[in-house]
């Protein structure tokens, strides 16, 4: 099984937005906080962005629409299933203005061969990506952004060959990370979980002190544990 996990990054620092998910008084507006806060954590992910890691009881697409909205700011929800597919969904306003799907059709019923690859795809065995568009993303960026090479990397092709296999990402979690280093984040810090950290495994170049514990999650358990 590969990796799975889902976060909302927001255009905001962490001051701004943690109110909002730990009790404050504009909480109403965000599900899961409307009487109990959000679990999970959140970190500084850049000089005005903050990522939100919820526990599994949190949709984090139903998330990133109302803190858009209460914030002003642009969030955007990413979800990476099994290391198979990366999802992705731009808000603004509280409204659903862009969707990335690296594998349509991944979780309807597909042909396959015999090793249980899916067949008919573009390169011979996957379907090409939808919304590819480096564009909205951009109101996400800490800084300028590389259009072309965000675009292609939109498109699987791997920054680095090594992470590919005939020219597309073998990982959608590397392809995640891709994307976000390109916009000039904490690509550690925002190609992980709640799930992760909670057993310890911080991302890299991150303490405990780091972290800013939602809805009363527990600091997480030492490495190994």
């Amino acid at each position: 099984m590969g990796t799975f996990y889902g976060n909302v990054l927001v255009a905001r620092t962490c001051s701004e937005v943690v109110p909002l998910l730990d009790g404050g008084t504009g909480a109403a507006g965000v599900p899961g906080s409307g009487g109990e806060a959000i679990r999970g954590y959140a970190m500084a992910v850049g000089p005005r962005h903050t990522v939100i890691c919820p526990d599994e009881g949190t949709d984090v697409v139903r998330l990133a629409g109302p803190l858009s909205r209460l914030l002003g700011a642009p969030t955007l929800s990413a979800y990476v299933y099994d290391s198979d597919v990366l999802d992705m969904r731009v808000f603004q306003d509280g409204e659903l203005r862009h969707c990335y799907d690296s594998f349509p059709g991944y979780f309807d019923e597909v042909e396959t061969d015999e090793d249980g690859n899916p067949v008919g795809g573009a390169d011979g065995a996957y379907p090409e990506p939808v919304g590819a568009d480096p564009e909205p993303f951009l109101p996400l960026a800490a800084g300028p952004v590389d259009r072309a090479m965000l675009g292609s990397v939109l498109r699987r092709t791997p920054l680095d060959p090594e992470d590919g296999e005939g020219g597309r990402y073998v990982f959608a979690d590397d392809q995640h990370y891709d994307v976000v280093s390109l916009l000039g984040l904490d690509t550690a810090r925002l190609t992980t979980g709640y799930e992760y950290m909670s057993r310890g495994h911080l991302p890299a170049g991150t303490q405990l002190g780091d972290l800013i514990m939602l809805g009363g999650a527990r600091p997480p358990a030492p490495s190994g544990d």
